[in-house]
């Protein structure tokens, strides 16, 4: 699945619009630079996160928060480490707890079924 980004120039172009209350002028600009449907969806609803230069996932939070500690933890299991990153970069809100709380014995059968839905 191929992700997709801000440029830094389109970031540019947008950082200082209030996206709560785009003119039309605006408006018109951003349909014309974001052309990915999702990412415009999440601007004009979320802003822009200031560390990572894109469009937020929920207002005042980002996945980059996510994206930043995947270098500093490992499960020691290749495999594991990559759903857990899949996971967490598919969270949709701040409070979302689909995947808190697993315990260790029972995370390899929670992968097996819950991985089925998410890889």
């Amino acid at each position: 699945m191929e992700e997709f980004k801000l440029s830094d120039d389109v970031f540019e172009q947008i950082k200082d619009f209030n996206y709560w209350e785009l003119t039309n002028e605006e408006e018109l600009l951003i349909d014309k630079l974001i052309l990915n449907e999702e990412l415009k969806e999440r601007y004009k609803e979320n802003g822009l996160c200031k560390d990572c230069k894109q469009p937020q996932v929920a207002f005042y939070w980002c996945q980059c928060k996510f994206q930043q500690n995947f270098k500093n933890w490992t499960s020691g299991n290749n495999e594991v480490d990559k759903f857990i990153q899949k996971v967490q970069l598919d969270v949709k809100y701040k409070n979302d707890d689909r995947f808190e709380n697993v315990e260790y014995e029972d995370l390899e059968l929670f992968i097996k079924q819950f991985g089925k839905m998410v890889i």
